[in-house]
């Protein structure tokens, strides 16, 4: 049985924006935490930004833009925004749910469940419609890493 801290960690490093279930999983099965309890931990903080991002972008992009153009924050986010819109506008424009759904899925830098919910509302997908699709990549991105993870500690 893991260790509440190594189950807090699995947790942390599942909610951080970068590493998500991609780095949490590894990290859990590595440690010797029960695969079960590592999937529901991973999954658990994965998801638990999404729902807070859906429904505060807007907020929060409003916020940003009062910021004086010569701004770091607005600069850096305007930056960030507008590589979203290239790197993954296309597969959501010409796919929509399906699209966010495997931009979401794809276990590599630069997508997951915190891009799959700004690209969510850049896009204006509707809420349950694009928490449908993050939970759905999510799932399918967990079983990807899962299965990876294991593989590549059986040829070790």
């Amino acid at each position: 049985m893991a260790s509440a801290e190594t189950l807090l960690n699995i947790f942390a490093i599942a909610l951080s924006p970068v590493l998500e279930s991609r780095v949490s999983i590894p990290y859990g099965i590595s440690s010797g935490a029960d695969l079960p309890l590592v999937i529901l931990v991973s999954f658990s903080g994965n998801m638990l930004p999404v729902p807070f991002l859906l429904l505060t972008m807007q907020s929060i992009e409003r916020w940003i833009n009062t910021r004086d153009d010569r701004s770091y924050l607005k600069r850096l986010f305007v930056r960030y925004i507008d590589n979203l819109r290239e790197r993954g506008g296309p597969a959501i424009k010409k796919h929509g749910f399906i699209g966010l759904t495997i931009f979401v899925a794809l276990p590599i830098p630069g997508t997951g469940a915190w891009t799959g919910s700004v690209l969510a509302y850049l896009f204006g997908i509707e809420l349950k419609r694009s928490t449908l699709a993050i939970l759905i990549g999510v799932l399918i991105s967990i079983f990807i890493v899962t299965v990876a993870a294991i593989g590549f500690s059986y040829i070790l």
